[in-house]
């Protein structure tokens, strides 16, 4: 098998190859298209349909977002692609280009990315390519092919985000074009304008297929399909001049959409080489893509993890390990909307008005929902104010989101529990039933049900009361547990973090005052970081995985949790169920205990004397060695083990951790060297969320 470059054939002169057929290519797999995820052709190549003038493919990269000054000719050639822009005068300095991995699959692609306007990803809206050596008039015979994608509509410009955006542009004159807010493809739009096709999705992956004969016009593919036929091509004969594309070449007239491929040849070519171009764009998923979207519900922590960027970086971690082309966050605090009021965060309020002593059962005002206070199920209660407003905020003539934002809706998302945890333990049925309740009601308000949109909760994060903490992450586990109402922690361990604004030594992982009821925003980034892993897999699993159907069993997804704890006096030995690290950490405050303690006698509901540890050492990679103050006074079988214990707050930096972040990731799925350094972390060690009974043995 002789090749002069990747996907080149030996040549024994032009236009004929040494090889006169492809050699055989291994079964795809991933998407279903004979392709794989990873980008491996199911057969031909462009380099295989001979006469080939220009191939540039951004699907692959040797690093991934780092700035494009050029991009190669695969073809052989020396023609190269390079970024266009309308204005480049004094003072201005130029989006970059930059290689951007999983926009197709496991495939990539080249574009601006800039700060977010509407919606994430934004790309800037004057940063297109421009390739020269390319002609298209129509007194010669042509043929290209080019792929792209589209994340979203215009968007950030100052009055053009209407307007249709071009893919191709030949000395001004907008050869293929795209309408905005529309979703209609057009062919010579300022001269025959022809509709390619009138249904185009907001978010897709297309690839275009032209072919120019001289006398006869010009024909065109749209993914597979010969949409036109003959129409002719009203440039000027003769016609020269570097090729534009992604860009109408005026004024913010980018086209904002993602590059992936495109090939040329000098000539038309035969109905059996369009079909083994055909056959190689399957390597890309074309057609209707999808964005995924959070609904993000709750009180002053869930503002802060949006106000963090964690709820963000969540969203972008969750489109990565969908193959989705876009993520987002759909949230509103209260006080922006009015007549109706319209929000899905208020600082303050619990689920429901049975949390003493804010809101007494039978008040009206306040809280998701309304406990009518006559003994009645939670199943029964209707939205209470807050309830109604998110409603109005989601549905309705006065709804803020579009209908587009709302199908993007992957998950509900509630990094909320403060206010619920001061309930009384025996509140825990009553809770149970109200997170239970106000799930149903949103996901009706979304035309949705349990199955089709995940409800993500985190385990509760340190507040005020004990008992009451330990209330809300039973009932939270419970519901997990029995699977029906499709909850999913996607966040096993909170109290790996420190109050907000508080003072704190990294060196040894304490820390000094700061407001104990939220969590520091250092931490919520943390959070959406490690959150995005877990609640990757509800998504999915509810069907809204895009380009991305199957996630490799070797990445991680909650962290290590316990399994056993043996006492031994005052030690207890903890075995280790191990997620996708294979040691055990014990960093800083960890060495020291932090976090862990047993119940000395009784229960939740009635809780023992708490002990807690002064030490803790690794036996090995799957055992740890926790020495408590003193020993309990009762038997093991009636002790209970605690990581942490109700309020309890571990530290930053302070929590038994696995390795994960020296493991390493499976092939085409790093995540730290296609989303950043960020992303290189080990995982805590699960909270309990019920006390785990001592043994003796």
């Amino acid at each position: 098998m002789l090749f002069a470059a990747p996907n080149m054939p030996l040549l024994v002169t032009a236009g004929l190859s040494l090889l006169t057929s492809p050699g055989e290519t291994s079964p795809g797999s991933g998407n279903g298209d004979g392709g794989g995820d990873d980008g491996s052709s199911p057969g031909p190549t462009p380099a295989d349909i001979s006469g080939l003038s220009g191939w540039w493919d951004a699907g692959t990269a040797t690093s991934w977002n780092t700035p494009v000054a050029t991009l190669a000719d695969l073809s052989g050639g020396s023609t190269t692609i390079t970024p266009y822009h309308y204005y480049t005068g004094t003072g201005v300095t130029p989006a970059v280009l930059m290689t951007t991995p999983r926009l197709n699959g496991l495939l990539g692609g080249i574009g601006a990315p800039t700060a977010q306007a509407s919606y994430t990803p934004t790309l800037d809206a004057d940063t297109g390519l421009t390739v020269s050596a390319l002609s298209l008039s129509p007194d010669i015979a042509w043929t290209l092919v080019l792929v792209w994608s589209r994340p979203n509509r215009r968007q950030g410009t100052y009055y053009f985000n209407t307007n249709p955006v071009a893919l191709i542009t030949v000395n001004g004159t907008v050869v293929l074009s795209l309408s905005s807010i529309g979703n209609t493809l057009s062919l010579f739009p300022t001269g025959a304008n022809v509709t390619l096709s009138a249904s185009l999705a907001r978010r897709h992956s297309q690839a275009i297929i032209l072919r120019n004969t001289p006398g006869a016009g010009v024909d065109a593919w749209l993914d597979g399909v010969l949409v036109v036929s003959g129409v002719a091509n009203p440039l000027p004969a003769g016609v020269t001049g570097p090729v534009t594309l992604l860009h109408d070449m005026t004024l913010q007239g980018a086209a904002q959409l993602w590059f992936h491929e495109l090939a040329t040849w000098p000539r038309a070519l035969t109905a059996a080489e369009v079909t083994m171009l055909i056959t190689y764009t399957a390597r890309w998923s074309l057609g209707t893509r999808k964005g995924v979207s959070l609904l993000i519900m709750g009180q002053s922590n869930s503002s802060y993890f949006v106000a963090s960027g964690g709820a963000q970086l969540m969203a972008n971690g969750l489109a990565w390990y969908l193959g989705a082309l876009a993520g987002n966050i759909i949230f509103q605090p209260s006080g922006s909307y009015f007549d109706p009021d319209r929000y899905t965060q208020v600082n303050g309020h619990p689920i429901s008005n049975s949390t003493a002593p804010l809101f007494p059962p039978g008040a009206g005002s306040g809280t998701f929902l309304t406990n009518p206070g006559d003994g009645s199920d939670p199943a029964t209660w209707a939205l209470g104010p807050d309830g109604l407003a998110t409603q109005a905020y989601l549905t309705g003539a006065s709804a803020i989101p579009t209908a587009e934002d709302l199908n993007d809706i992957g998950a509900i998302l509630w990094p909320w529990t403060e206010q619920d945890s001061t309930a009384p333990y025996a509140q825990k049925a009553l809770y149970t039933g109200t997170i239970k309740r106000l799930a149903t009601l949103t996901r009706a308000m979304l035309g949705r049900n349990a199955d089709n949109l995940p409800l993500l909760m985190w385990n509760a994060i340190p507040y005020e009361s004990d008992t009451g903490l330990q209330m809300v992450r039973e009932a939270i586990a419970d519901i997990a547990a029995d699977g029906t109402d499709n909850l999913n922690l996607f966040l096993t361990q909170t109290a790996d973090s420190i109050p907000l604004n508080a003072t704190y030594d990294p060196t040894s992982g304490l820390w000094s005052g700061g407001d104990a009821t939220h969590r520091d925003e250092t931490d919520e980034i943390t959070f959406g970081l490690r959150g995005a892993h877990g609640a990757a897999r509800a998504i999915s699993a509810a069907g809204f995985a895009d380009a991305i159907t199957t996630i490799p069993g070797t990445m991680p997804f909650l962290g290590p949790k316990i399994l056993t704890a043996q006492l031994n006096a005052s030690t207890v030995i903890i075995t280790i169920q191990h997620d996708q690290g294979n040691d055990i950490l014990l960093p800083l405050q960890a060495a020291l205990g932090a976090g862990w303690a047993v119940m000395d006698g009784g229960t939740v509901a009635s809780p023992g004397p708490i002990i807690t540890a002064i030490a803790a050492s690794r036996i090995d990679a799957t055992h740890l060695q926790i020495t408590l103050a003193s020993a309990p006074t009762h038997a093991a079988a009636n002790c209970l083990l605690f990581y942490p214990y109700g309020s309890t707050q571990i530290g930053r930096g302070d929590a038994v951790t696995d390795n994960f972040a020296t493991v390493g990731w499976p092939a085409g799925w790093e995540m730290t060297a296609q989303l950043g350094s960020a992303w290189a972390m080990n995982f805590p060690l699960q909270a309990t969320s019920y006390g785990i009974p001592l043994s003796a043995t």
